[in-house]
């Protein structure tokens, strides 16, 4: 590529306020340098530079002028390697379009490797309930496929104990059926909150990653705690993970009987889901809150 002035921004995803939740890297690819989309190897390397978990590259489908949805190509690598789905930097891809370029609009389409994903504004009261000034903060609400899981038999893909777990009290394992992430559900969300991993082991599960929950105490206004742990894909524990929600939304929506579930990811900057499982179409919706937090040019 030759020299070029590609915006990006840095935004908190599944935050209300700056350096919560998950920080993606937003790059907008202008309709100019669309077809740049396909460099695979140049992506992989600003997604190296800012080093976050996810760095986002979007173009805009020009296909669809004056269509009711604009819609954009998005990809999404890790600083190691692409991925097949990403919530917090679709939510993070969502937030930068409705701050920029699409103000006047509320609906943004993404053509992805998982299908057509959609994002849209709503109001933070639709999901939470919440009342005062948060009901006048935007929400973004991602629609997103539900995954299915399976038990997990195998003993090489089991969780090492105590090594992996620090002997936490492991009530089942699961297994995505979308990627072969473990899901290892503990006796309680304490034990998820207070568990401290061992990247090395986790790095040698026969997996992608490791997806750690457990329920959370009566009271609490959440219905299940979530940690996840990719060494793999040079995330050794990331801050709040969209995707693996669309398999935890079934799953604890099953456990528990519940359409509408409020989840929280442990990590050191914590973030809140608020998830709705829509069974006659096999989709999840995920909604969460998102901030800027740094804004400039990219010189590729």
């Amino acid at each position: 590529m030759g020299k070029k002035a590609i915006r990006y921004a840095v935004v908190d995803a599944f935050a209300g306020e700056p350096f919560k939740g998950n920080p993606a890297a937003v790059c907008l690819l202008e309709e100019e340098h669309a077809a740049e989309v396909a460099d695979e190897r140049w992506m992989q390397s600003v997604a190296a530079e800012f080093n976050l978990s996810e760095t986002a590259f979007l173009a805009r489908d020009s296909s669809r002028a004056g269509a009711a949805a604009p819609r954009f190509h998005l990809r999404w690598f890790t600083p190691v390697a692409e991925v097949e789905l990403c919530g917090h930097a679709t939510l993070a891809s969502a937030h930068f379009l409705f701050t920029t370029v699409l103000a006047d609009h509320g609906v943004v389409e993404f053509m992805t490797m998982s299908g057509i994903l959609t994002a849209r504004k709503v109001p933070a009261s639709d999901s939470t309930g919440v009342l005062g000034e948060e009901q006048a903060k935007p929400f973004i609400e991602l629609d997103f496929p539900m995954i299915d899981f399976v038990d997990c038999n195998s003993s090489d893909k089991t969780p090492s104990i105590p090594k992996t777990l620090n002997g936490a009290s492991i009530v089942s394992v699961h297994e995505s059926a979308m990627d072969g992430d473990l899901i290892v559900e503990l006796l309680s969300g304490k034990e998820v909150v207070d568990m401290l991993p061992n990247t090395d082991e986790i790095r040698r599960l026969v997996c992608r990653g490791l997806i750690v929950t457990g329920p959370t105490p009566a009271g609490s206004g959440y219905d299940f705690f979530t940690r996840y742990f990719s060494p793999k894909f040079g995330i050794d524990e990331d801050p709040v993970t969209g995707s693996v929600h669309c398999v935890l939304a079934p799953y604890w929506g099953k456990k528990l009987g519940k359409q509408k579930l409020t989840a929280f990811q442990a990590s050191s900057r914590g973030g809140t889901l608020y998830l709705e499982l829509k069974d006659e179409n096999q989709r999840v919706r995920i909604q969460g809150e998102a901030v800027t937090v740094m804004v400039g040019t990219l010189l590729a």
